[in-house]
């Protein structure tokens, strides 16, 4: 399995549609099949709306790039909340992942893309 883990660095929604981009470009290159995308959200209030805008752009921009053909799918934390087809295909195939952590953590930001 290859799989990749990003921490986002970008503070704005246009900076963080090409790190996103640029990433999976190049996780393509090198043949990962899984990536990690962990967003963090501060405690400031600002911080934390920012954020929140930078996950929701980054779940749109996804969910074009799925449409478009570029990635075969997404998941979110709501995906593995309520049990998605495609949360439960990463359990299945990637079961080493998840062994180990508490991905049903409220206070984490994250989205899963396979190529």
């Amino acid at each position: 399995m290859s799989y990749k883990e990003i921490n986002l660095r970008s503070n704005g929604t246009d900076t963080a549609a090409t790190e996103i981009m640029y990433e999976i470009a190049a996780a393509r290159a090198d043949g990962v099949e899984l990536i990690r995308f962990n967003i963090s959200i501060g405690e400031d209030t600002e911080e934390s709306s920012e954020m929140k805008k930078i996950v929701s752009s980054a779940t749109r921009l996804l969910k074009n790039m799925k449409q478009k053909g570029s990635i075969q799918f997404i998941a979110t934390p709501d995906s593995f909340k309520s049990g998605s087809m495609e949360s439960s295909f990463l359990y299945n195939k990637y079961p080493e992942l998840f062994e180990n952590s508490d991905i049903r953590a409220e206070d984490k930001n994250y989205i899963f893309v396979k190529l």
